[in-house]
């Protein structure tokens, strides 16, 4: 179901913004159309269990279509790139890229469809005499400055909380905490929520994250939603900002999976260097008895004293 959501995350969305969560800058004119659709055609997938409560007010209707009939949903099927049959040995391309690198391809190659597929099969002689460009996205502007767009518009922020997957996250004094990574932002800060927490400890809550790319995570926060970074350092590196919330997952359980062998090894570490003290001086690290009163101070340690504060300038 999660990917079904994303398609649809992605129709609502303002594709500038749409492509800045994956770590890509396009103009407006380059994607110009966003915008939900009233009616959805799913397949038997799990999108058949999509919820269609009353409080959906953008969707009017769902269609379900029969199994093993790509004829029900020609347009989609028609659009699929087929790759020629060979009868020679099966061979497979195995990508050197991760997740989030081959959303980005799609993301471009979607945009290289649109303004060079050839639609002229679609074009009217209206749009050919206004030299309307025979690709998708010259008859989409066409027909969108002439109000034929039925697409539903919904805020970014309403889109996060129905799209979106909800995950938990601790708030610390510095950051918020998601799988490990630490989270941030410049109008989070101005809401103190940090200095509440530096009085009661930590504040878990959830939020709302991108599964294919966790640049960005969104929390809400008084009724507000907050867009919060990842927060990069000068020692993270090249290309590891843009990873899938799977990949961060993994990292985070062997990050704890490290962290829970160390609390295993601490104490015979710490007893091995022990005894190897001991093994070389005859004495425990941690021999001498406690004994009342003050440490007596002799003339050098008087001195270190006096140093030591004429450097702090309070010498008396």
């Amino acid at each position: 179901m999660e990917a079904y959501k994303m398609a649809l995350f992605s129709m609502a969305l303002d594709k500038v913004k749409f492509c800045e969560l994956f770590g890509l800058n396009i103009s407006s004119e380059e994607w110009p159309c966003y915008g939900l659709t009233g009616g959805v055609i799913f397949d038997r997938g799990p999108g058949a269990t999509y919820g269609s409560e009353p409080e959906i007010n953008w969707l009017g209707s769902i269609e379900l279509t029969p199994t093993f009939s790509g004829q029900s949903k020609a347009t989609v099927e028609s659009s699929h790139p087929r790759d020629k049959k060979s009868l020679e040995q099966p061979t497979y391309f195995h990508s050197k890229l991760n997740f989030v690198l081959m959303a980005r391809r799609e993301i471009l190659q979607v945009l290289t469809d649109n303004q060079s597929s050839d639609a002229s099969g679609r074009m009217t002689e209206e749009m050919i005499i206004n030299r309307v460009k025979p690709t998708p996205h010259g008859i989409w502007n066409f027909l969108d400055s002439r109000g034929r767009n039925s697409s539903i518009a919904m805020p970014f922020e309403e889109a996060a909380r129905t799209f979106l997957t909800e995950h938990p996250v601790t708030i610390r004094k510095d950051a918020v905490y998601f799988y490990g990574r630490k989270y941030r932002s410049a109008a989070l800060i101005d809401t103190h929520v940090f200095d509440r927490v530096a009085r009661s400890g930590v504040i878990k809550t959830t939020v709302f994250a991108l599964t294919m790319c966790v640049r960005h995570i969104w929390i809400e926060l008084d009724g507000l939603l907050y867009e919060l970074d990842f927060m990069s350092t000068a020692t993270t590196p090249e290309g590891s900002v843009d990873i899938s919330l799977s990949a961060l997952k993994e990292i985070d359980k062997m990050r704890r999976e490290a962290a829970a062998d160390l609390r295993d090894e601490i104490p015979a570490i710490q007893q091995e260097y022990r005894d190897r003290f001991k093994k070389d001086t005859g004495e425990d690290s941690d021999s001498g008895q406690r004994k009342q009163g003050r440490p007596i101070k002799d003339g050098a340690a008087r001195r270190d004293t006096d140093d030591f504060n004429r450097f702090r300038g309070k010498a008396k």
